[in-house]
């Protein structure tokens, strides 16, 4: 997509996009559990600097801010699994205790934390997922990156 059309899509979405996620970080940090002793040793190996801070909620399904937004990003086929929001993680229940998935997550936790909060990250996140797609965008290949060794079997 061409800068001007990204950026009028990212300025256009933004505000919304981040009192959106404001409220859901509110709700895991309000209902959500805190990461547990391996967890926390997660976080902080990719790089998250207040673990204490972070809570996960497990959901039957990952609330996303509508069709509109999943069809703009065409992120996921069948929805997200996973889905940080600054210190707030939503895991599907199904896979809440999935080691890669959890990574992942809290890679997007210390990248919240690096840019700064909601607007900052999100500006940054949309923007790469519409210049480059979702795959290819360097936040998700960095928070793959880091969940990579916990996807592989034991001895593998």
């Amino acid at each position: 997509m061409n800068v001007f059309w990204t950026e009028t899509i990212v300025r256009t979405a933004l505000p919304w996009g981040t009192r959106w996620a404001q409220r859901q970080e509110s709700i895991i940090l309000r209902d959500g559990r805190p990461l547990s002793e391996w967890e926390t040793m997660w976080a902080t190996d990719v790089g998250v600097k207040k673990p204490e801070s972070i809570r996960i909620l497990p959901v039957p399904r990952i609330p996303t801010p509508g069709s509109w937004f999943t069809r703009l990003l065409r992120t996921f086929s069948e929805g997200p699994t996973g889905m940080a929001v600054n210190y707030g993680i939503y895991l599907e229940a199904s896979q809440a205790t999935n080691p890669s998935l959890l990574v992942h997550e809290l890679t997007h936790v210390a990248q919240f934390e690096r840019m700064g909060g909601v607007e900052n990250f999100l500006r940054e996140y949309l923007t790469q997922c519409l210049r480059h797609g979702y795959w290819e965008s360097e936040l998700e290949q960095e928070a793959r990156e880091a969940a990579a060794p916990f996807s592989r079997p034991p001895g593998g």
